[in-house]
């Protein structure tokens, strides 16, 4: 079983989970169907559904070792089968139909799967993982910043590259990197935006919460705002605000750019968000989706 199935930014929550059989996996067909979008007319005998999207048709039939796309013989990996009502369909033919890639995140069992979007295709991205190397960063426990900053960056990276945004990391996994080096490839890249991660901490374990920060650009600022609202609706976390300050990297870097606090690696609260790999997850579709409605506004106003 694959439990969780995140289509183009967001968690499905309805009836069905994907299913691994003889290496090939299936997913419910009604999960991309609703996100993405298609009309649909299901024949009972033969067991058979039609659907179309954009001008192109498909025809699969249950049990069948073939699917018709645009009237072409496609061959399934495995047949498509009816499980407790639920239509499950070869992974590889929904992405053909729809235009997707696919990835399985194994380490929160989890299958993410996204179409080249408009808004991103083609953007070029900076993720700066706070701290590395030498400069741990917070530790508080077992909690060591500069992992879990990686942690959410490379998450955060696995989610644009599908979206097809060119990536750039300012530091490797265990790599030391400065903060005048961190700009400088900033300035090599020449991108679009940057996303600086970090967490927070405090004396007191009573404080939690996300912070997201701006500097002397009122774009950097929508920027913030859209990842801030994104992150909160996937985490419940206290909300400490959208807010403007000089923080080195984004008074220098020559781009759009803001940095995150996600949330307190002291705080009693926020320290689960950061111990649970599917939160973290979490964490990177928040900030994922108010990158693309950032960029997507933009291209609305020009």
């Amino acid at each position: 079983m694959c439990r969780r199935i995140v289509i183009n930014g967001r968690l499905w929550e309805g009836d069905g989970s994907g299913r691994w059989i003889d290496e090939v996996l299936l997913l419910p067909l009604e999960a991309v169907v609703e996100r993405l979008g298609a009309s649909r007319h299901w024949i009972a005998y033969p067991q058979e559904l039609e659907m179309e999207k954009d001008g192109k048709t498909l025809n699969i039939k249950i049990g069948a070792s073939a699917a018709q796309l645009q009237g072409e013989k496609i061959p399934l990996d495995y047949p498509a089968f009816v499980e407790k009502g639920v239509v499950m369909v070869p992974v590889s033919l929904l992405c053909r139909f729809f235009e997707l890639a696919w990835t399985y995140a194994e380490d929160v069992d989890a299958i993410v799967l996204s179409r080249a979007e408009p808004a991103l295709l083609g953007k070029r991205i900076v993720l700066d993982p706070g701290h590395g190397g030498d400069d741990p960063g917070i530790i508080s426990d077992d909690l060591v910043e500069a992992e879990f900053t990686w942690d959410v960056a490379r998450r955060l990276c696995g989610l644009l590259t599908l979206s097809g945004a060119a990536v750039t990391f300012t530091r490797q996994w265990d790599e030391t990197v400065s903060l005048a080096q961190r700009v400088m490839v900033v300035e090599e890249v020449k991108p679009d935006i940057l996303v600086s991660i970090h967490f927070n901490s405090f004396l007191c374990s009573a404080h939690n919460g996300l912070e997201t920060y701006w500097y002397s650009n009122w774009l950097a600022r929508q920027l913030a705002e859209h990842v801030h609202n994104g992150i909160l609706e996937e985490l419940e976390i206290p909300n400490r605000g959208v807010r403007e300050s000089a923080f080195h990297i984004l008074r220098q870097a020559p781009t759009v750019s803001i940095l995150i606090k996600l949330g307190f690696a002291t705080g009693d609260g926020d320290q689960h968000i950061l111990r649970d790999r599917w939160l973290r997850e979490r964490a990177a579709l928040g900030i994922f989706r108010g990158i693309r409605e950032y960029i997507e506004a933009c291209l609305s106003q020009m």
